[in-house]
């Protein structure tokens, strides 16, 4: 696989089987695509169509049913290749008894961040994200677009080289 590509899918499909007899349904239908390293790719589509099911597959939270799915040229349930992608899911679920501080402390210390290093890049983001004022109040006082803002700094507190975001934008104001 070229270097230059950062996703790839080869008929990926994913079906869901139910369980009582009912028929299986068909999340994910023989999806080809290449994104290359640098661009910008959404997904767009009406509820049921297949987006968080196919970024699902892509991070390896999810099994294909057939077809084969590449990141950052290894096949998604290549344990290693997860340490360089940073993820935001349509609903984060964080310790809400902790601060913005604390959390992105958490986080970095998960991909083996170096103290110092990770106060820095906390800094950073949250200057980013705009919450540099609330960053010592507990996540449980932050509104939803605040919640929405440090999950984007949580997703990118590894300096990922790939990130795949679920719904970025929902309860952010413009």
């Amino acid at each position: 696989m070229s270097d230059d590509i950062a996703i790839k899918t080869e008929d990926l499909t994913k079906a869901y089987r139910s369980f009582f007899g009912r028929k299986k349904v068909l999340a994910l239908n023989k999806l080809n695509i290449v994104i290359r390293k640098g661009e910008i790719f959404g997904l767009l589509g009406p509820n049921g169509s297949g987006k968080t099911t196919t970024l699902k597959l892509l991070l390896g939270l999810l099994f294909p049913t057939e077809g084969r799915a590449y990141v950052l040229g290894k096949a998604t349930d290549d344990v290693a290749v997860k340490s360089r992608i940073g993820f935001l899911p349509e609903e984060s679920c964080f310790y809400r008894f902790l601060n913005a501080d604390e959390i992105l402390d958490f986080y970095g210390q998960l991909f083996g961040i170096p103290g110092k290093e990770r106060k820095l890049r906390a800094n950073r983001l949250l200057k980013r994200v705009g919450l540099e004022s609330a960053r010592k109040r507990h996540l449980k006082q932050y509104s939803k677009g605040m919640l929405r803002r440090i999950g984007i700094a949580q997703a990118l507190i590894n300096d990922p080289d790939l990130i795949i975001l679920d719904e970025p934008t929902s309860g952010l104001d413009p």
